[in-house]
């Protein structure tokens, strides 16, 4: 095992989200994550809004 640090977007790697109301949502990247989080935000809660950081920060990353 390497003490090298693991990328973020690392494809070992995926990144989750457990919304309040439930739904679980799951992205390969930062970025995908932050836009499914996004998109999901839109649909179902446009009533609340979440930046990048705000994403990432309540997101996982779970080896696969």
């Amino acid at each position: 095992m390497s003490d090298q640090p693991v990328a973020a977007d690392h494809p070992g790697y995926v990144w989750v989200l457990d919304c309040p109301c439930g739904e679980r949502l799951r992205g390969d990247s930062e970025d995908e994550i932050v836009d499914i989080s996004l998109a999901h935000l839109g649909e179902r809660h446009p009533d609340l809004e979440y930046e990048r950081d705000h994403i990432l920060f309540m997101a996982t990353k779970f080896r696969r």
